[in-house]
């Protein structure tokens, strides 16, 4: 979020190294002698500018970083594959999320920031965070059998899918102003939804319709005490994330709020699936006993 934040998505021109280079340069007297060729792919101001190029390059030492940490937790598991299968197999998914996730930051790369890249790149970040999800759940001594009406069950699945569909759109709005920002030079930012495009206004009345769901299942399940501080929690982040978008309409997009924004539309995403993990549908009223891990 910070990278798309700052424009500094080609930073770093090429992949796996960056100029060339395993560490990046810090001032243009460190670039290689061939460094016009690197510089030519940006879209910015094509000369070189040390913060754009540490930006993306911190981004993808984090990327290694979670690689690290994948390889390290799958190779845990391996002796108790038996035992946690799976937890063994949500832990082998995610490194090859991990690994899909790397190598697609390669393609974002060398198409230049192609719009739909980079709203691939972004799914495959939300996948990361269930799968993860998933998996520390699946590993905790007793994971809470909630029970819950199946219409609650049913508005959750509904709220996830609208969750998406506005994470979607939210995409669209970003390609738009992503195209006028470059158009006026990344300046003037309070013009850049000036014209208020459809994608817009679409997705500015969904999210109405993420908080009437939210407030909906908050009030179904106010009487549930293993559900309802998980409700609050969801419906604290749609309410602040809503206040987050208004910010970045009425305050002139901010440059703060934008990866924020993107932050607690992931967060939202992730503790909905948390609670849909975490419940099942109640059947003539008898509570469901506790499932236990493998």
């Amino acid at each position: 979020g910070v990278v798309r934040m700052t424009q500094s998505g080609m930073g770093c021109p090429d992949w796996p190294r960056c100029f060339g280079m395993w560490v990046p340069p810090t001032e243009a007297s460190q670039l290689p002698p061939d460094f016009e060729k690197y510089l030519s792919k940006q879209d910015i101001d094509h000369t070189f500018n040390a913060f754009h190029t540490w930006v993306e390059y911190v981004n993808r030492l984090l990327g290694v970083l979670l690689g690290v940490f994948a390889i390290v937790q799958a190779v845990l598991l391996f002796p108790k594959r038996a035992a946690y299968r799976t937890s063994f197999q949500l832990a082998l998914g995610f490194l090859v999320l991990v690994i899909l996730t790397g190598l697609f930051g390669a393609i974002v790369v060398r198409l230049n920031l192609a719009h739909l890249s980079i709203s691939v790149h972004l799914l495959f970040a939300i996948l990361l965070l269930q799968v993860q999800m998933a998996l520390i759940l699946s590993l905790q001594p007793a994971v809470a059998d909630i029970p819950v009406s199946p219409k609650t069950r049913r508005a959750l699945f509904l709220l996830l899918l609208i969750l998406l569909a506005q994470s979607v759109l939210g995409t669209v709005v970003r390609m738009y102003v992503d195209d006028i920002s470059k158009s006026l030079d990344y300046q003037q930012r309070e013009t850049w939804l000036a014209a208020l495009p459809f994608s817009f206004l679409l997705h500015r009345s969904f999210s109405w319709l993420v908080l009437l769901a939210s407030l909906w299942i908050a009030w179904s399940t106010r009487n549930s005490p293993g559900l309802t501080p998980k409700i609050r929690v969801l419906t604290g982040l749609v309410i602040l994330n809503m206040m987050v978008g208004i910010t970045l309409f009425y305050a002139n997009m901010p440059a703060i709020a934008q990866p924020l924004h993107l932050l607690l539309a992931a967060a939202a995403i992730t503790q909905t699936v948390n609670v849909l993990l975490q419940t099942t549908p109640a059947r003539n009223n008898i509570t469901a006993l506790p499932l236990h891990s493998e």
